[in-house]
C-alpha cells in the first residue's frame, strides 16, 4: 500500500479534471462518474424531439442538388455537387435519394454520396467516405431512383439502410456524384441529390 500514488489508483485521472466527478471505489479502484457521458451524450436524443425546419428537397443547393449530365457526355465523366450544412444548424437526415433521367440509348449513369464526417480509408477524392462501396448503376436507357435510408420504415429498407437518423452537424458536407457509363448519354440527363429529414436543436456541441 506504501507504493500506491493518487495518479495509480485513479487511473491518472484528477481529483478535480473537468467533467469527471469521484463517486467512491470500484474494485479497489476509485470510480469516477463521466458526465459527458452521463449528461451530454443523451441530449442526442432530445435534439431530435425538436423540429425546427424540413428538409424535403425543396430549396436547391440547401437540401436539393440539381446535377446536368449534359449530352454526348464521354464515359467516365464525373458531375459533381455539394451541400453544406448552415452555421447553427443541426440535420437529422431519414432519407438520401439520387434520381437521374434516362440517359439515351444503350447509356448508365452511375450514382454515389459521400460524407465528409466519415472517414474514408479506401478511397483518395477527399470527400469523406462514400455510402456505396460499389456506386449504384441505373438500367440501361432507364431512369433511376436510388434510396438511401435511415431508418427501418424506408421503402427500399436493405442491408444498405441504417436503423438510425443521420446526424450532420454545422459544416458537414455532402457530395454527390454522377458518372456516365457504358455510352455517351443522347441526349443530355438531369440528375438530383436530395435530402430529407429535419432541422433539430443543438445541444450537443
Amino acid at each position: 500500500l506504501t507504493n500506491l500514488t493518487p495518479a495509480t489508483v485513479t487511473g491518472g485521472i484528477a481529483i478535480n479534471a473537468l467533467g469527471r466527478l469521484p463517486i467512491g471505489v470500484y474494485k479497489g479502484t476509485a470510480a469516477f462518474w463521466d458526465l459527458d457521458k452521463a449528461v451530454n451524450q443523451p441530449l442526442v436524443l432530445v435534439e431530435q424531439k425538436y423540429v425546427n425546419g424540413i428538409l424535403d428537397a425543396r430549396e436547391p443547393n440547401y437540401d436539393l442538388l440539381n446535377i446536368a449530365v449534359p449530352a454526348l457526355d464521354p464515359i467516365g465523366t464525373a458531375h459533381t455537387g455539394t451541400l453544406t450544412v448552415p452555421a447553427g444548424e443541426i440535420w437529422y437526415v431519414n432519407t438520401i435519394i439520387g434520381r437521374s433521367a434516362i440517359p439515351g440509348a444503350g447509356s448508365q449513369i452511375g450514382f454515389n454520396w459521400y460524407c465528409s464526417m466519415w472517414t474514408d480509408r479506401v478511397g483518395a477524392l477527399g470527400h469523406g467516405q462514400p455510402y456505396h462501396g460499389v456506386e449504384a448503376l441505373s438500367a440501361v436507357n432507364t431512369a433511376a431512383v436510388h434510396f438511401d435510408d435511415f431508418h427501418t420504415t424506408g421503402p427500399l429498407f436493405n442491408q444498405f439502410a441504417k436503423d438510425a437518423l443521420l446526424r450532420l452537424p454545422a459544416g458537414t458536407v455532402l457530395t454527390a456524384i454522377f458518372t456516365t457509363r457504358t455510352l455517351a448519354t443522347t441526349p443530355a440527363a438531369a440528375c438530383t441529390f436530395e435530402v430529407y429529414g429535419f432541422i433539430g436543436k443543438i445541444l450537443v456541441a
